[in-house]
């Protein structure tokens, strides 16, 4: 999936670990949605926010724990594609064109 940023704006970001290597990722947040009552954000990795071509994932929110939420790459196309097209409706400031469509 790719995402073209309209417009500059303020971002919040979110770091991963690498569980094999303790490096840390970070990605900053595009965007946030809710589809069937389950939790979604549309994320970047950092270091790609200027590029206009640049590759985004959606990410699903899997617990809470404490003060730490807990996300997972999508992995189920269906809902992938579902998840995507409402990030489409939900915003301007950004472009997504969808692999495989």
């Amino acid at each position: 999936m790719r995402c073209r940023i309209m417009e500059y704006q303020e971002f919040e970001s979110i770091y991963f670990t690498v569980e094999d290597t303790g490096e840390e990722i970070e990605f900053v947040i595009l965007d946030s949605t809710i589809v069937d009552g389950q939790n979604y954000i549309l994320v970047i990795e950092a270091e790609n926010l200027e590029d206009e071509e640049a590759d985004v994932m959606i990410l699903k929110e899997t617990a809470v724990e404490d003060d730490d939420v807990i996300y997972e790459f999508l992995d189920d196309e269906e809902e992938m594609f579902m998840v995507a097209e409402k990030f489409r409706e939900l915003s301007d400031e950004y472009d997504l064109d969808i692999d495989g469509e």
